[in-house]
């Protein structure tokens, strides 16, 4: 035979201490997901063809300055669609002033279908400090002409 279940009274004690618990786990999650420029930011990706959305998902995008003082970015892409997608990415490098450092050229970028993929880039001037890495459908290829 089981004894009898008792209800659980809380204390004011047993309170505090499990909210502060909850602050200190928040905080820990806030600075593991990344809230300095070197870590991850969303905003530094820009999906800039409407049809992607809901079918590219942007897991991660962050940068960190290497030993040789260039910066070097990445975005974890995935597909959340059945079928393979072509797409396109560009990385912008940006001055202190938020002034565009190159034009950024398209690299193709293919996502099988459910696949996740990270793209990577470097910079090739030391005074890149941001970046902004945009994502599009490749063009589809023309047929040649008879």
């Amino acid at each position: 035979m089981m004894p009898p279940m008792r209800a659980i009274s809380p204390r004011p004690a047993g309170w505090a201490g499990l909210c502060l618990l909850l602050v200190a786990v928040f905080v820990l999650a806030g600075k593991a997901a990344g809230s300095s420029k070197e870590d991850s930011s969303f905003d530094n990706l820009d999906l800039i063809d409407p049809s992607l959305i809901g079918k590219v998902g942007v897991l991660r995008v962050g940068s960190e300055l290497g030993e040789n003082k260039l910066l070097s970015v990445f975005a974890g892409l995935k597909n959340k669609t059945g079928h393979r997608i072509e797409l396109e990415v560009q990385t912008i490098y940006k001055d202190e002033f938020n002034n565009a450092l190159n034009s950024g050229s398209w690299i193709p970028f293919t996502l099988l279908a459910h696949e996740e993929k990270e793209y990577h880039s470097a910079s090739i001037s030391t005074q890149a400090v941001d970046f902004l890495i945009r994502v599009r459908r490749a063009p589809k290829a023309t047929p040649p002409a008879p």
